[in-house]
């Protein structure tokens, strides 16, 4: 019965958050269509596809080396952040307006932070499955074709950036995983921050330490592993690698959940 109960707050999490959300959901996702567009109109006269504006759309800069010339990374700022802040916005918004009544219906907060913390891993996954279906599906309407194959452009341009021999499945799955798991590592930090600071405060401090990892190159840096050009397949140097950002992810998002628990249950004890 207690397990059942679980997957029932779960659900109600999911079902709640994406009501209470849907319009901010909605302007997000129509603004990605904009931008797609963007990206795919001029890869008309170059022979690209989809794979090619997955790729222009979602990549970073690359290493900061000298501040001339070095550019800002506005779509890879504007689609991390503002879905942290979907994600970030539904956690406060449920504390403040139903924590009490949940807690006092389950008995035990840690069932409440469990469902917010297996909520944040689906959630993540589920926006940005939707972000990656929404860009190609557009791009691919906007170019007639559908195919992931190697276009012309990704074989004269993407693949000679590239430090390896990459194929176009590749380096969407780097791109999907990369994307996620550092969404999933912020929003685990900020859940955690709000044990201890206000939510706006809390934001701010995830957001510059999101922030860092444009203009520092260290790959402890949560941020950094959404990052296709400093990762290790357009540069061998520093050693990015899809399992190493796994292996971090995973036992940052974890050991952010521990001290979750941890001041959880001194609360607990406390009253």
């Amino acid at each position: 019965m207690r397990g059942y109960f679980h997957f029932k707050l779960f659900l109600r999490d999911l079902t709640y958050s994406h009501s209470y959300g849907k319009y901010k959901y909605f302007i997000f996702y129509c603004i990605v269509i904009i931008l797609t567009a963007a990206e795919t109109l001029p890869l008309k006269e170059l022979d690209g596809n989809s794979v090619d504006v997955f790729f222009l759309l979602l990549k970073d800069v690359g290493y900061f080396i000298q501040s001339s010339g070095y550019e800002i990374p506005v779509n890879w700022i504007f689609i991390q952040f503002f879905i942290l802040f979907l994600i970030t916005d539904f956690l406060v918004h449920d504390a403040e307006t139903n924590s009490s009544y949940l807690i006092l219906r389950i008995k035990r907060r840690e069932q409440y932070i469990l469902s917010k913390l297996i909520w944040i891993v689906i959630q993540n996954i589920l926006v940005y499955f939707g972000l990656f279906i929404v860009i190609y599906v557009i791009s691919s309407l906007l170019l007639g074709d559908f195919s992931f194959e190697a276009s012309s452009y990704f074989q004269d341009t993407i693949q000679s950036q590239a430090a390896i021999s990459i194929n176009p499945i590749q380096l969407i799955l780097h791109l999907f995983f990369g994307y996620v798991l550092t969404s999933i590592v912020l929003s685990g930090i900020f859940l955690l921050c709000t044990q201890f600071f206000a939510s706006t405060v809390s934001f701010c401090f995830v957001l510059i330490l999101g922030s860092l990892s444009i203009f520092i190159d260290w790959k402890w840096l949560p941020a950094i592993h959404s990052m296709i050009l400093k990762s290790i397949l357009f540069d061998l140097e520093h050693h990015l690698s899809l399992t190493f950002s796994f292996v971090y992810s995973v036992f940052v998002y974890i050991l952010s959940a521990f001290f979750i628990f941890i001041v959880y249950r001194k609360t607990d004890i406390l009253k």
